[in-house]
C-alpha cells in the first residue's frame, strides 16, 4: 500500500456503498477457493506464474485457484467516486481520475457469488484510492477483511521515469508481491511485518518492493501453520 494527502484541488463524485450479501459473511474454512478477477487492461500471460507462486506462499491453502478475465467497470460507474490528482508517485505533470477500492469490492463480491469463491482478488491497471480512508491515494492494493476480498493496481507498479524497471520480469514480480500480500492478510487477519525481507511488509514505494522478498519470513509463516491447525489440514 502507498500513500498520499489529498490536495485541495480535487474533484470528488459522489461515493459507493457497497451492497454485499450475507452469503459473503460466512467464515472462511481453509482451505478454499480463490478467484482472480481482471478489471479493466491487465496482462494475461503472467497468470500462470501467479498461480506457480500463490501455491508456493500459501501451499494446499486452496482447492483450486480461477481466474476470470475481461471483467470490466460498467460505463455508467466508470466516474462514480472517482478522485482527480495528480500521479506523484510518477511525478507526472498530468493529472489522473482514481477509483474508490469500494467500486472493485463491489464486482469481485459478485464474481464470488457467481462462482462460488471463497476469497477474491482483483487486478486492475486503473489507479485506486481507499474508500474506508480518502486521504490513502495511489495504493498498490487494499483488502477488505470482512468481505475476504482485495484489489491490487498495477498503475503504478510501473516506473515511468526509469527504462530500467520497465523490464517484463521485474514489473510481474512486483504484482506477485503485492497479490501475496493483499492475500496474507486475508488469510493471516493481521497489519504488516516488520521484517525488511518479508513479503508482508508495507511498502511506500516500488523500490520498497523491488526490495523485499516474494516470500513469508519465518514469524509470518508461523501465523501461517497456526491458520493450517486451527483448520486441521
Amino acid at each position: 500500500m502507498s500513500k498520499f494527502q489529498i490536495g485541495k484541488d480535487i474533484s470528488n463524485k459522489q461515493t459507493l456503498a457497497l451492497p454485499i450479501r450475507q452469503s459473503t459473511y460466512r467464515q472462511i474454512i481453509f482451505p478454499c477457493h480463490l478467484g482472480i478477477i481482471s478489471i479493466g487492461n491487465v496482462s494475461t500471460s503472467m497468470l500462470n506464474k501467479l498461480r506457480f507462486h500463490l501455491d508456493q506462499a500459501f501451499d494446499s491453502f486452496f482447492f483450486d485457484i480461477q481466474f476470470i478475465e475481461d471483467t470490466n467497470l460498467h460505463p455508467d460507474m466508470f466516474e462514480l467516486g472517482v478522485k482527480e490528482e495528480y500521479n506523484l508517485l510518477n511525478k507526472s505533470s498530468e493529472k489522473v481520475l482514481l477509483q474508490p477500492t469500494n467500486k472493485f469490492y463491489e464486482i469481485i463480491v459478485d464474481k464470488k457469488f457467481e462462482y462460488n469463491f471463497d476469497i477474491g482478488v482483483g487486478l486492475t491497471n486503473l489507479p485506486i484510492y481507499s474508500s474506508s480512508n480518502e486521504n490513502l491515494l495511489f495504493l498498490f492494493g487494499e483488502a477488505h477483511i470482512k468481505y475476504m476480498c482485495a484489489i491490487v493496481s498495477t498503475h503504478n507498479l510501473i516506473d515511468l521515469f526509469n527504462p530500467e524497471n520497465h523490464k517484463l520480469k521485474k514489473i510481474e514480480r512486483r504484482i506477485y508481491k503485492e497479490v501475496i500480500h493483499e492475500i496474507g492478510h486475508l488469510i493471516l487477519d493481521c497489519g504488516h511485518c516488520l521484517n525488511d525481507y518479508c513479503v508482508m511488509r508495507f511498502s511506500k514505494n516500488i523500490k520498497e518492493i523491488d526490495s523485499k522478498s516474494i516470500y513469508l519470513c519465518e514469524k509470518c509463516k508461523l501465523k501461517l501453520e497456526k491458520v493450517r491447525e486451527r483448520n486441521n489440514f
